[in-house]
């Protein structure tokens, strides 16, 4: 029987339609591996946080971001809610899983959230303290930038000594061997100082001398907040290097991963309210904003960062940021005017100096994990 045209062209189609459709249903990707990141993380309550699922799929794809592709779900909704695309909510005090399960319920990736209720106290220091770290015994370290001054006090506040460095001393460090580096704002030098508060040496580096960070091999990192540069200092304070960065830098601090965060108080971004992630090699990987001209920058052993937002002497900052670690605000909480150092303790307490208040405050376990450092020795972790 002879077949009309009209007809074969449609019989024609169909097969083609029906073909394409088996072949796109064969050919849908699947997913073969699933991973939730942050994996643990402490919070406060009535945080906003981003959980993200990447895996690899069946079609070759690695690293894949799938947050749409997974069901979401938490074990404790009276702790923190999810929605479809891993946004999480904090609502109360607890632990919780949230669990990412991939289509067919074969795969599941999880991670534990910790949600506090968080406290806070307040410990007068000198005059408009600026950098602060914290040593092996727990002791906190404060430069006092309005009298050329560092103070020690106790982990409960007690001050412990007062000791003099050079004009208006901004950041501040420890090293593997306890000694203890101070960036000289006002005298475009660092000095160093034993555990005991004696002066060790002065360095010269750049132009008003802020941030300072240690890295693995003992090398000191010090940004000149007057040149726009950073130099790089040996552990026996021979200049190594001068780097040129962005407009007046002023915190810096390393992460586990060898990458630099640089808070940026006068590049004309934002304006000027971001930080900057650079690969150990320079290249920039990631500008993420903050509040008003941040200052220091910290990283906490689970990669959280920490920035002070000073704000500026007419309108002065009153908060500190945490952020992911790919820069999701995690966390804002209130200290006092002009926060300008920040340090992590070894049980998760963050201490900030408070530079137009003459004060520390303290919030209570409200960091992911103690203070991340680079370098080994006798300092935690």
């Amino acid at each position: 029987m002879k077949m009309k045209t009209g007809f074969k062209t449609i019989l024609a189609l169909s097969l083609c339609f029906i073909m394409a459709a088996t072949f796109m249903s064969c050919g849908k990707a699947t997913i073969e591996s699933l991973a939730l990141a942050p994996t643990n993380v402490n919070v406060a309550v009535n945080t906003v946080i981003q959980f993200q699922a990447t895996g690899s799929e069946s079609n070759g794809v690695t690293n894949a971001n799938l947050n749409t592709q997974v069901t979401w779900s938490s074990s404790s909704s009276a702790v923190a809610t999810v929605n479809g695309s891993g946004l999480v909510t904090t609502v109360g005090a607890g632990t919780t899983t949230i669990t990412a399960t991939a289509p067919g319920n074969i795969i599941t990736a999880t991670a534990t959230l910790s949600v506090t209720v968080p406290t806070t106290d307040t410990f007068l220091v000198g005059t408009n303290p600026s950098g602060i770290a914290i040593d092996s015994a727990g002791d906190v370290w404060v430069t006092n930038h309005g009298g050329s001054t560092v103070t020690e006090l106790n982990s409960s506040g007690a001050l412990l000594g007062t000791f003099t460095v050079g004009t208006n001393p901004s950041g501040i460090a420890i090293d593997s061997a306890g000694d203890v580096w101070v960036t000289n704002h006002g005298g475009s030098t660092v000095t160093e100082l034993n555990s005991s508060g004696a002066l060790l040496g002065t360095f010269t580096v750049g132009t008003d001398p802020s941030g300072i960070t240690i890295d693995t091999s003992g090398d000191v990192w010090v940004t000149n907040q007057g040149g726009s540069t950073i130099t790089e200092l040996s552990s026996t304070g021979t200049q190594l290097g001068t780097f040129t960065v962005g407009t007046n830098p002023s915190g810096i601090a390393i992460d586990s991963a060898g990458h630099v965060w640089v808070t940026n108080q006068g590049s004309d971004t934002a304006p000027g309210s971001t930080v900057t992630e650079l690969s150990s090699s320079g290249i920039q990987l990631g500008t993420f904003t903050v509040g008003s001209e941040p200052h220091a920058v910290r990283i906490d052993t689970a990669g959280s960062v920490w920035v002070t937002n000073y704000g500026s002497a007419a309108v002065p900052g009153t908060t500190i940021t945490e952020l992911s670690f790919d820069g999701v605000t995690l966390n804002t909480f209130t200290v006092g005017n002009n926060p300008g150092g920040i340090a992590i303790d070894s049980t998760n307490n963050v201490w900030i100096t408070n530079y137009g208040s003459n004060s520390v405050t303290v919030w209570t376990g409200v960091a992911t994990g103690p203070q991340f450092r680079p370098y080994t020795g006798p300092v935690w972790p």
